[in-house]
């Protein structure tokens, strides 16, 4: 009877050690950062009718989605950018309207609203929440979203508003710009 006392004993004992061994297992997970980038989409304004007096033509929020993601997982911040070309007809007579004037400017909005979170932290923050003037390329960038240190982590989509002025000497005739934006790392 001893002898099975002593053999359930050091059993049991040994099972204890099996248990308490097993509860001090380790996981490990290798995160590796991914990108920051945007993905802006052609906009489409308004067509307007020339009557004789300054018009505008617009494209008002939702009829543009871009996304912005910043993958990196590193916090650092970011920005995107924005330059544009001035509006011409091509072929001959290539008429132009330059954004760079008083009456013929270019212009972006985008409002906290149309920041939309698809997955992330802290939302980024619109630079241009009134009707802004884009600057010719060449010129310069607009700031129009940022991200500080520790947010804007994620996916997030943008419905920006646009408009260009259009002064009542304008030739008829369909006009293109070409838009750059740019993602910036740093807030």
């Amino acid at each position: 009877m001893k002898r099975t006392t002593i053999i359930l004993t050091i059993t049991l004992i040994l099972l204890a050690v099996m248990i308490t061994s097993g509860l001090a297992e380790t996981v490990t997970v290798a995160i590796t950062g991914g990108t920051l980038g945007v993905t802006a989409a052609d906009v489409t304004l308004s067509g307007v009718v020339l009557d004789g007096t300054d018009t505008t033509a617009t494209s008002p929020f939702g009829d543009n989605t871009w996304n912005g993601v910043d993958a990196r997982g590193t916090g650092v911040g970011w920005n995107l950018t924005i330059d544009a070309t001035d509006f011409n007809t091509g072929g001959s007579p290539n008429r132009t309207i330059d954004i760079s004037e008083a009456d013929q400017n270019y212009k972006i909005m985008l409002t906290a609203d149309h920041i939309i979170p698809l997955a992330g932290n802290t939302n980024p923050v619109s630079q241009v929440t009134s009707l802004t003037d884009i600057p010719t390329t060449g010129s310069g960038t607009l700031k129009f979203l940022s991200a500080a240190v520790d947010t804007g982590m994620g996916s997030y989509n943008l419905q920006p508003n646009f408009e260009l002025e259009i002064p009542a000497e304008t030739y008829a005739g369909t006009y293109t710009s070409t838009i750059t934006v740019t993602a910036v790392s740093g807030p």
